[in-house]
């Protein structure tokens, strides 16, 4: 089996990036439209959630992720599957930070951030899988 390069697989990462920014701009703005993300809920100090951090939050942890997927990719044996434990993990634990991280969040705008999250992980999964199959 052809393992990835670093082109192939920031390639991966930049579909990913570019189908999480349009699904997860997406939701953000039906969620914003529904009243499940609410103005009033500040993610910073008097600053509600806006679009731009959606699309920032969707495009560098991705790249970032198919680097590493690259260096695990190059230095083990099993890159893809370490990688995929290693999103899982990262995912699994990512479900706390808008519980934690922001003041006053209610249940329906943390779970609508937390799919935001899983939309990345999924993307990552569908074109690095998509790369290795065109890869062999």
């Amino acid at each position: 089996m052809n393992k990835l390069n670093f082109k192939q697989s920031i390639g991966a990462g930049a579909m990913a990036a570019g189908a999480s920014i349009a699904v997860n701009a997406a939701l953000f703005l039906a969620f914003h439209g529904a009243g499940i993300i609410k103005d009033s809920i500040f993610i910073q100090p008097n600053q509600p959630l806006t679009i731009v951090p959606i699309i920032i939050s969707s495009t560098l942890p991705t790249l970032v992720a198919s680097m590493v997927f690259f260096l695990m990719e190059k230095y083990t044996k099993n890159g893809f599957k370490n990688f995929m434990i290693l999103s899982a993990v990262l995912l699994a634990l990512s479900f706390a930070n808008p519980f934690l991280g922001i003041k006053g969040v209610t249940v329906g705008y943390a779970l609508a951030l937390n799919l935001m999250h899983v939309v990345i992980v999924a993307f990552l999964y569908v074109f690095i899988k998509r790369a290795i199959a065109k890869n062999n």
